[in-house]
């Protein structure tokens, strides 16, 4: 049986996904037979694939927001496709602390908050590091050259030579690497980005702005009562003790009535850029 790209978009709405984690929790707190949630491999997939969908059905893409801005005030609008959430990663939306209380029936709410935002400032320092070095990684690698579109289009080999050199690449590149080269630069930039997240630790906006998957590892790990996945061979691994209790955190949501209302308003956003009702 041939089988095409066109196979993959069953329903009236398709929404690729970077991960397994953020595929169960949509399709479970959603809970909706007219959205088909698709796992792509991280932010690069997930826009290929929306990019790549043939005309006809409607396609989209949700995305963590990382060390980028996130754009929700463009979700309605017709040109966005690839929808950013306004938390660092999905797991930061797992972070209710009340719903991790009901989970693990030995701590309170406030006790687990305590534990994560002990763990989240000890994290700062390299949150500072990442978010440096996705600055440098996205200066460092823009408007690398793309590869030329007419296969018969370079005719003869000077022409091969004049489209390389030509390129806006290399003075872009070289003023980009001559700025982080300089260790006054990357000192600058590393100690702006320290005093953010130690602003965001004198309130509550770590939950959302921190590593959301590793305050979630760690409390999983450290909570009595999170981790429910049976240890019997073969071993499950740190990613599927992950996605179990991401499940668990989904379906309680759902039961307790706590689902984040970021959730529901993506649901509805999607749902009407699609035409359904």
């Amino acid at each position: 049986m041939k089988t095409t790209l066109r196979d993959l978009y069953r329903g009236p709405l398709t929404v690729w996904v970077e991960d397994p984690v953020t595929h169960a929790v949509l399709t479970d707190v959603w809970s909706d037979p007219q959205i088909n949630v698709l796992i792509s491999e991280g932010k690069p997939g997930v826009t290929h694939m929306v990019n790549a969908s043939p005309r006809g059905p409607h396609v989209y893409g949700v995305v963590d927001r990382d060390f980028d801005d996130d754009n929700r005030d463009s979700w309605t609008s017709p040109g966005c496709r690839v929808l950013r959430l306004p938390a660092h990663e999905m797991e930061n939306l797992l972070l209710d602390f009340e719903v991790l209380a009901s989970l693990s029936g030995s701590e309170p709410a406030a006790r687990i908050q305590e534990r994560a935002h002990d763990h989240a400032r000890k994290m700062r320092f390299w949150m500072g590091c990442c978010c440096v070095l996705w600055d440098m990684q996205r200066d460092l690698g823009k408007g690398f050259p793309e590869r030329p579109a007419n296969p018969a289009g370079l005719q003869p080999l000077d022409e091969v030579k004049r489209t390389l050199d030509k390129s806006a690449y290399w003075p872009e590149h070289g003023a980009a690497w001559q700025r982080w080269s300089q260790s006054s630069a990357r000192v600058q930039r590393i100690e702006a980005a320290c005093e953010v997240f130690e602003k965001e630790l004198e309130g509550d906006g770590w939950i959302s702005s921190f590593s959301g998957k590793e305050i979630f590892r760690f409390l999983r790990s450290n909570v009595t009562g999170l981790d429910r996945t049976p240890a019997r061979p073969p071993r499950p691994s740190s990613s599927d003790r992950d996605l179990n209790l991401a499940k668990e955190i989904a379906r309680k949501m759902r039961e307790l009535g706590r689902i984040p209302p970021v959730l529901v308003e993506l649901r509805r956003v999607l749902r009407g850029k699609a035409g359904l009702a």
